[in-house]
């Protein structure tokens, strides 16, 4: 299957909506904002979402946390116009989404999910999703996320294919090397604001760390929204938002919802013990 086939399918919408020809543009000082924003899942009583305002600033890291349920998700396909509210209006620069161009609104992001994916293409066609790409801009994102490695031991380069379903010389990355991959890809067409769903979930804590790391550095400067259930990574945030029942119960900087010792407080103490008594078993010969 050609890339181009894949996106053709992927830009079909399930939903006949009316839309406008205008594209919307992000600026320096750009804010997009959830006023009053509630949702339902179709046949649900229960709003996944329910009230919820909140500010995204251009050149602004936001770390979302909270637990499972708590509407993190939701809040992000909300963002990213893949649901539409069902109360409320979610702006930017003052102008309902809504009024902007799907897909040019889309455009505007660099998503990266928890559920991310890696095509039966060959390696340089997962990044860049298309059947034609820039090698140079290819080295370059690579080595940013950390790839250049085992890019360094493919004797087909970006010509490997992934996995060996078409390819018996094809190649099955590690989940790390997935997760850089999927990384690379949000990266290489580049958008003015990133977006990570929890993408390193499924990965160890050492890993995680050195994609989050190498991960800072591509978006100086840039808008994120980062979702994450392990707290440390809310070192690279600006800001915090404590989800709890669809709702933002606190927002401010690691150092003041500690301080606070509230929701966020307790959320980081259970954690931080859970990894203080991991390490004692480890050094006890817990574990192998």
């Amino acid at each position: 299957m050609k890339t181009q086939e894949l996106i053709n399918f992927f830009d079909e919408t399930t939903v006949q909506e009316e839309d406008s020809n205008e594209n919307p543009e992000f600026y320096e000082d750009s804010v997009i904002e959830f006023r009053d924003v509630s949702f339902r899942y179709p046949n649900s009583e229960y709003f996944a979402v329910r009230n919820l305002n909140l500010k995204i600033r251009a050149g602004e890291k936001l770390c979302i946390v909270g637990s499972n349920g708590s509407g993190k998700s939701t809040f992000i396909k909300l963002l990213l116009r893949l649901y539409t509210p069902t109360q409320g209006m979610i702006l930017l620069d003052g102008v309902d989404i809504r009024k902007y161009n799907r897909k040019g609104y889309q455009r505007l992001f660099a998503p990266v999910f928890q559920d991310f994916v890696s095509y039966s293409m060959n390696l340089g066609m997962n990044i860049a999703l298309s059947d034609t790409y820039d090698e140079k801009k290819l080295d370059r994102i690579c080595k940013e996320n950390g790839l250049d490695s085992m890019i360094s031991h493919l004797p087909k380069k970006y010509e490997t294919l992934l996995e060996k379903w078409f390819d018996s010389e094809g190649v099955d990355p590690s989940g790390g090397e997935e997760q850089r991959i999927a990384i690379a890809r949000a990266c290489y067409p580049g958008g003015d604001i990133f977006v990570l769903d929890e993408p390193t979930a499924s990965i160890d804590p050492i890993t995680e760390y050195d994609i989050y790391m190498r991960f800072n550095k591509i978006i100086t400067g840039k808008c994120t929204v980062l979702i994450t259930h392990r707290l440390p990574a809310v070192q690279l945030a600006d800001k915090v938002a404590v989800f709890e029942d669809g709702q933002v119960k606190e927002y401010g900087t690691h150092v003041e919802l500690y301080a606070k010792n509230g929701l966020y407080a307790e959320m980081f103490n259970k954690q931080a013990k859970f990894y203080r008594e991991a390490d004692v078993q480890k050094s006890l010969g817990g574990e192998e």
